[in-house]
């Protein structure tokens, strides 16, 4: 299923073209075979005419419910997918460098407690790919809106979303097809979630359905 959805984000011009022309000759057959049945003067002749008018009717209607799938799938559908849909490069573990590096060695004391440390902000590209509206482990709460950029060259769309740090499951909030230039990406209520650290991050996707890095801002949820 992620072959398919990455198959119609990247030939989606085509796809249209192709459809145009088929619409094109399926309406002109409908046209045809109209005007032969209004010439039809036997009811022979006049049936067969008519069955040739819906048979090119059904085809023309086939022809534009594809043409109107394909629009809403990509425009509606695509954009709110799971990350994972359209991410070809595999998620890097952020657990295990962390924890590794503050496990304690043979001069420290059994009651020392190893500590998860957050990662910081990365993948970020000034102009490009950023959250601006976001510190590093800024405690946030209730509704926030943010603002960044989110535009490269061959766009596609763009979409945010958040996952419990040290975690893969990244979970979409919103998405956007029109490219933004430090200006509000979006907005991300807080309130549903319980307290706690996470991870939002700011996908690019290009029209070719390529994920481009991922701009991701360690941050604390609060109670409000």
């Amino acid at each position: 299923m992620n072959d398919l959805f990455r198959y119609l984000v990247q030939y989606e011009t085509h796809i249209y073209i192709l459809l145009g022309i088929a619409a094109m000759f399926a309406f002109r057959s409908v046209w045809l075979s109209w005007s032969e049945w209004r010439r039809a003067v036997f009811g022979l002749e006049k049936e067969i005419a008519y069955q040739r008018v819906r048979t090119n009717s059904a085809v023309a209607i086939v022809l534009v419910m594809v043409g109107l799938s394909q629009f809403c799938m990509v425009t509606f559908v695509v954009p709110y997918l799971p990350a994972i849909t359209f991410t070809f490069t595999a998620t890097p573990d952020l657990t295990t460098n962390s924890l590794s590096a503050n496990v304690p060695d043979a001069g420290q004391t059994p009651e020392s407690e190893v500590f998860f440390t957050p990662p910081e902000i990365t993948g970020c590209v000034p102009g490009e790919i950023i959250i601006t509206s976001l510190e590093s482990r800024q405690e946030v709460s209730g509704r926030i809106t943010l603002l960044g950029t989110a535009d490269v060259e061959d766009f596609g769309f763009y979409k945010y979303e958040y996952s419990q740090q040290g975690a893969e499951n990244w979970v979409t909030i919103a998405a956007g097809r029109e490219p933004v230039q430090e200006d509000e990406l979006g907005a991300w209520d807080t309130s549903t979630l319980p307290p706690g650290d996470y991870e939002i991050r700011l996908v690019v996707v290009t029209g070719t359905g390529e994920s481009l890095p991922a701009c991701a801002i360690p941050v604390r949820i609060i109670e409000p």
